[in-house]
């Protein structure tokens, strides 16, 4: 079930602030695991923050891989695009050190998310959208060993940098 408690209030005060971001259990039960989503489970993938304190590992194979160019994927990132690998919240099998949260409502995609980030080096390790209630979505570039499959999707395409070209073949989704 997504978790509908408010992000930072931008008007309130440092405490208030930092009650808001309180470190909390990041890992959410399955609350709706698809039967048509049978990922691989035989390999796991641990994706960590730049400094290493946080970590998750997963089982098998995500569900869906793809690159999004949307403006809040990008400042995420601090790069042209996100890659999100969304993975059955099932298939979590570890979650390590501390997170903190910034939650928000992405206007553009009306859906709300609850980002999870190192509190030491502030890197996004992992998210959960309310559009996708059974899944959760993992930063690619987290996965340092690699071995990830290609992403098969282009997601807010209309906002793509216009020197960027993307592999033919991609299903792309312009809104």
């Amino acid at each position: 079930m997504p978790d509908d408690r408010p992000g930072p209030n931008p008007g309130a005060d440092d405490s208030q602030a930092a009650r808001e971001l309180a470190r909390e259990p990041a890992v959410e039960p399955a609350t709706d695991a698809r039967p048509d989503a049978r990922p691989d489970r035989s390999a796991h993938r641990t994706a960590q923050c730049a400094c290493g304190q946080a970590r998750i590992t997963l089982a098998g194979d995500p569900v869906m891989h793809a690159v999004c160019h949307c403006t809040n994927c990008k400042r995420r990132t601090g790069s042209a695009f996100g890659i999100s690998v969304y993975f059955d919240k099932t298939q979590v099998l570890a979650q390590r050190g501390d997170t903190a949260v910034y939650a928000f409502d992405h206007a553009a995609q009306s859906h709300h998310q609850r980002r999870h980030f190192c509190p030491a080096c502030g890197t996004t390790l992992f998210w959960y959208v309310s559009a996708l209630p059974a899944w959760i979505g993992v930063a690619g570039g987290c996965f340092a060993d690699g071995g990830l499959p290609e992403p098969g999707f282009s997601v807010t395409h209309q906002k793509i940098e216009s020197w960027l070209s993307l592999p033919t073949g991609w299903k792309i989704q312009r809104d």
